[in-house]
């Protein structure tokens, strides 16, 4: 899990803006509810990739400790042969029961603007992700990673991954310890909830332009989690039919949260934003 936590920013339509600070939530989608059609499709990597990146891990490991690099015998190959094909079934289900909520590294891209606050008639929520929620919600911050490549998805990746840090948290574990800790219900969830994140962020590079940092639960749904992580809102036009409503909620349910302009400009600074010093600003 995280040990720090994360700043980003939610592009919002008025109708959209309104109803999310009307009941305080956000909403993480399904993959199937999303604008790409290849949201969270992959294929998963077979037995033997699997092993192979395994086996690499257990032999790092055990070099590290001294010993001769890490073989696997017949009888545990068909184990975990068996094993993972079991697990990559279960996997590709569970990907299409995540929750995907979807933001932006910054508050002044122009497209973000057009494309999902209705030509700036909207807002950009600045979101702050405190430990404290990531823990509570199970959510996984990943940044998206674009690609033209086939996806192909290999949890012993993540797996490898796990392995070497569990082993350079405790140097002086023997491979036996390792082993066991690895076989724990945490130690396996951990594994599991990166992997699963990594997998659902993979998207083709024609949206490379959104640079998007997604925030991804166990479960599709709402959130009631508005009030504690909405920290400013930037705004770029005000002639639209939201806008005084939006400012009355800020208002009253919203009194610490901060308010600022954003002006686009062709000369230098592009981007001008200007902390508001009150929140109901004429229209």
């Amino acid at each position: 899990m995280e040990t720090t936590s994360r700043t980003s920013y939610k592009y919002r339509s008025g109708a959209a803006a309104l109803r999310c600070l009307s009941e305080g939530t956000a909403y993480f989608a399904s993959p199937r509810q999303l604008n790409d059609s290849l949201e969270a499709k992959f294929e998963l990597a077979g037995a033997s990739p699997f092993i192979e990146a395994v086996g690499i891990a257990l032999s790092e490991l055990a070099l590290q400790r001294g010993q001769s690099s890490y073989s696997f015998n017949k009888a545990a190959f068909k184990e975990l042969d068996r094993e993972q094909k079991k697990e990559n079934q279960r996997f590709r289900e569970a990907s299409q029961r995540v929750g995907i909520f979807s933001t932006a590294g910054r508050p002044d891209n122009q497209p973000m603007w057009a494309y999902y606050c209705d030509n700036s008639k909207g807002v950009c929520f600045e979101l702050e992700w405190p430990i404290e929620v990531l823990q509570k919600y199970q959510l996984w911050p990943t940044d998206v990673v674009y690609t033209r490549e086939p996806r192909i998805h290999n949890r012993a990746e993540d797996l490898r991954q796990a392995l070497l840090k569990l082993g350079s948290q405790n140097p002086d574990w023997t491979m036996t310890q390792l082993k066991e800790s690895s076989l724990t219900e945490s130690f396996r969830r951990a594994w599991g909830i990166r992997s699963m994140a990594r997998a659902v962020s993979l998207k083709h590079a024609d949206w490379q332009h959104e640079a998007e940092l997604r925030m991804i639960s166990p479960r599709a749904g709402s959130m009631p989690i508005i009030q504690v992580i909405l920290k400013r809102v930037f705004f770029t036009r005000t002639d639209f039919d939201e806008w005084g409503s939006i400012m009355m909620l800020l208002h009253r349910l919203y009194p610490k949260v901060e308010i600022a302009r954003i002006t686009f400009q062709h000369t230098e600074p592009f981007v001008k934003v200007e902390p508001l010093e009150a929140k109901l600003v004429p229209i």
